[in-house]
């Protein structure tokens, strides 16, 4: 009898917990850290627009949810987002302070695709790199 009330409150505990173990470790994760990662490649905004122009799917491929680099001339500056180029849109981590507009720059942050509607590649997470 003792050993069926022990079988039965593992199952118990197991059935309770057990969602929330798979919650908390599997499906739910911290987010990254975009400025601690290292970037897999840089490149210019130019050759990445062209890249999304030329093949979208292909530049999904090897872009999409990456860490990269970005260098080009900051075209737009806002309190909390850059144009690159023209081509790149660069949403900030931080405000951004000091006006970097047509001066060279380097951004690194995740790639979200491309805006159809915009005709920008974007980026989140941004961080400045070197000014």
């Amino acid at each position: 009898m003792n050993k069926r009330k022990i079988t039965i409150l593992i199952v118990l505990l197991l059935v309770s917990f057990g969602p929330y173990y798979i919650y908390q470790n599997i499906i739910y994760k911290d987010a990254r850290d975009i400025n601690n990662e290292k970037s897999i490649l840089t490149i210019s905004a130019k050759n990445l627009e062209n890249h999304y122009a030329k093949n979208a799917l292909q530049a999904d491929s090897k872009y999409l949810n990456k860490t990269i680099e970005i260098e080009g001339t900051a075209t737009e500056v806002t309190d909390s987002s850059m144009v690159i180029d023209g081509k790149v849109f660069c949403k900030m981590n931080e405000i951004v302070k000091t006006n970097f507009t047509n001066k060279p720059i380097n951004i690194k942050g995740r790639c979200i695709g491309f805006d159809d509607l915009f005709g920008v590649v974007k980026l989140d997470q941004c961080s400045i790199q070197q000014n």
